[in-house]
């Protein structure tokens, strides 16, 4: 009996060993060791950044769009939102926004205030008895008109299509409510212009 105890065991004993020799050698055919290796090291690249950061908008006290970042594309965004709305972000409507009336002159557009339907006369510098001074004191020439003051105040600057831009700086006997008398070069241009009814641009 203590025979087959033996022998049972010496069997055991050189399974096991059998079993930890070829688990030693799969272990050395797989490259497992108790030390670990470290990882190469990677070189850290430096990556530009091609964007900016976003804008921070916020309501001011005022209650109009603020922006952090102070660009013209930030300016413009914050201006549309608040046109869109048709009043600032307190919830105050504001007066709505009034397009400023301009004429077409020669040198450009020119902002006006008022615009008058006047009966138009031309004049010569010599007319009158001012020794060819105008009621302001300033020359008559080509460029200055003689007005009625209640109408259009003197030192006021007018446009008039097909005369061009000009001073009110005079004024007439004749030259009272809605009628301007134009200061011309000469007799012929006075002659050929005659009497019409004008279109007067008061200018800011």
């Amino acid at each position: 009996m203590k025979r087959k105890i033996f022998k049972t065991l010496e069997t055991i004993k050189r399974k096991c060993v059998l079993c930890l020799t070829l688990a030693g050698l799969t272990m050395i055919n797989t490259g497992f060791t108790d030390k670990q290796e470290e990882p190469p090291e990677v070189e850290q690249v430096q990556v530009e950044e091609t964007y900016a950061e976003p804008t921070a908008i916020a309501v001011g006290e005022d209650g109009r769009l603020t922006v952090s970042q102070d660009d013209e594309l930030s300016r413009a965004f914050a201006e549309v939102v608040e046109a869109s709305l048709g009043k600032n972000l307190t919830g105050e409507v504001e007066e709505p926004f009034e397009p400023e009336e301009v004429v077409e002159t020669p040198q450009g557009y020119v902002p006006y205030t008022q615009v008058l339907g006047m009966e138009a006369t031309a004049y010569l510098p010599t007319d009158g008895g001012g020794g060819g001074l105008t009621a302001m004191g300033i020359p008559a020439t080509y460029g200055v008109v003689a007005v009625d003051p209640d109408i259009i105040p003197l030192g006021t600057r007018v446009y008039i299509p097909g005369y061009g831009e000009a001073l009110a700086a005079d004024t007439g006997g004749a030259i009272y409510g809605y009628r301007i008398d134009l200061c011309m070069e000469d007799y012929w241009q006075a002659m050929d212009f005659g009497r019409r009814t004008v279109t007067v641009f008061v200018l800011k």
